[in-house]
């Protein structure tokens, strides 16, 4: 009784304090139980545990900003400590508030209101939530962190099924944990809600391609349907980006189903690329496409931070805003793009790049990002023996993406926030493949032991 007479006094303070804090909390206190459903009593122990470290840290965190936020702020409400692009969302949001709440605003604040640059619908979902329920910049933060953990869930369960306890609880806690990831999953930017639209068209796309009832078909394409509507107002490409990876997928799936149908895509990606490379018009349009992403390359070099360069060192003389570029690429010129491109998207920041404190900070998670794309292939190989059809929507939740970003990215702070993107889907291709190669060793170690032995034996005479 008395435990609970405390703990209402404590939530109502918080209600009276913040309201979206108390909605986000019991947001969380439901996925939680959600995330645990049906799982054996170990597995659901281990899980809730990682669940509170993790969202136990990030509250931690959360509440350290506020702290420091009324220490340099006289209104600790607003005195949330922001960095990059969270200046711009909350000032924007808040002013697009003020207007709709008809307090007095300046010229100013209806331009940046009504400025098309920046304009996404996590903007629009911010902008509402200050109308409800005030200036509330630490109770967004909970909330994002309890979108972002929706979605790692949504794919723990999946790679579960597919791949088992093991994989599925190594992907989770990467996904969790992973620097990069975790800083993010509690700002206040659009990234958490990206993931939940990805992961939900991913298990979505699983339903609908695998193998069951007509039912779970239709919820899983309601799904889909869903996912493409969180993800379209976003980004750029979102839903198109999202599409490919499903239409790799399924090129994959059905490629692979026999030796026949794989000789005959190999044949024809082969007949593809020799017609690139002969027709004139095909190697026209292909290097106009290079060119566009080049453009927003070289435009993104140029922008506040730290840059890098993947075009010819020419291309860099004069600063150009991508529509007002005039750059051409010869064929020559576009092979070195792209190769430099792809290349930097795996090894960007290599460590003689390093020149911030920040940076050699973010060393030992660079570390860890070159491990797991090296032990990605062995998942992938592992994986799609046991389920091939997660396995390709995996590649496919990563290829399209990874492509996109090494060809349009110039910035490394960006292109590091952006590659998180991919980490949760890559992380479960790490899993396996780690799983597998310990397995192997493993294996391997008992049949040399047992090997030892047998020789052994065989030299003592009865």
């Amino acid at each position: 009784m008395r435990l609970s007479i405390v703990a209402g006094l404590m939530l109502g303070m918080i209600f009276t304090l913040s309201p979206l804090m108390v909605c986000a909390l019991i947001a969380a206190a439901a996925l939680l139980r959600h995330a645990g459903r049906g799982l054996p009593e170990i597995e659901w122990r281990v899980l809730t545990t990682t669940f509170a470290i993790a969202f136990g840290l990030r509250l931690l965190a959360i509440g350290a900003l506020a702290v420091l936020g009324a220490v340099r702020h006289a209104d600790p409400s607003l005195g949330a400590i922001l960095t990059g692009d969270e200046v711009y969302v909350l000032t924007r949001a808040l002013r697009t508030r003020d207007i709709l709440l008809g307090v007095a605003v300046t010229k100013f604040d209806y331009f940046i209101a009504f400025d098309e640059y920046g304009r996404n619908s996590y903007l629009s979902v911010l902008t509402w939530l200050q109308v409800i329920f005030g200036p509330t910049p630490y109770a967004m933060r909970v909330l994002n962190a309890v979108i972002f953990t929706t979605g790692g869930v949504l794919i723990f369960r999946a790679a579960r099924r597919a791949f088992g306890w093991a994989p599925a609880y190594v992907a989770l806690f990467i996904t969790l944990f992973y620097p990069t990831l975790f800083v993010w999953s509690m700002t206040l930017l659009k990234e958490p809600l990206y993931l939940l639209g990805t992961s939900l068209v991913f298990v979505s796309a699983i339903g609908v391609l695998g193998h069951h009832p007509r039912h779970v078909r239709a919820w899983s394409a309601l799904g889909i349907v869903a996912g493409f509507t969180i993800i379209a107002g976003l980004r750029p490409g979102a839903i198109v980006l999202a599409a490919s990876g499903i239409a790799v997928a399924i090129g994959l799936r059905e490629m692979t189903r026999s030796a026949a149908r794989l000789a005959i895509a190999a044949a024809l990606l082969f007949i593809v690329a020799g017609a690139v490379v002969i027709l004139p018009a095909l190697k026209l349009r292909l290097i106009a496409a290079l060119e566009t992403t080049a453009k927003q390359h070289a435009g993104h070099v140029f922008t506040i931070g730290h840059p890098y360069k993947t075009l010819d060192e020419g291309f860099y003389v004069t600063p150009q805003t991508p529509a007002s570029s005039s750059l051409t690429l010869t064929p020559d010129q576009a092979a070195r793009y792209v190769v430099r491109s792809l290349v930097g998207l795996v090894v960007i920041p290599v460590p003689w790049q390093i020149a911030t404190p920040r940076e050699l900070a973010y060393l030992p998670e660079q570390l860890v990002w070159y491990t797991m794309v090296l032990l990605a292939p062995f998942g992938v190989v592992a994986g799609w023996r046991r389920d091939a059809l997660v396995t390709a929507l995996l590649v496919g939740a990563v290829v399209p993406t990874a492509v996109a970003l090494a060809l349009t990215s110039g910035n490394i702070g960006t292109m590091l926030r952006l590659r998180g993107v991919m980490v949760p889907y890559l992380a479960v291709l790490t899993a396996v493949g780690g799983c597998e190669v310990l397995e192997t060793l493993a294996s391997r170690r008992r049949a040399f032991d047992l090997g030892g032995s047998t020789a052994g034996l065989e030299g003592i005479r009865p």
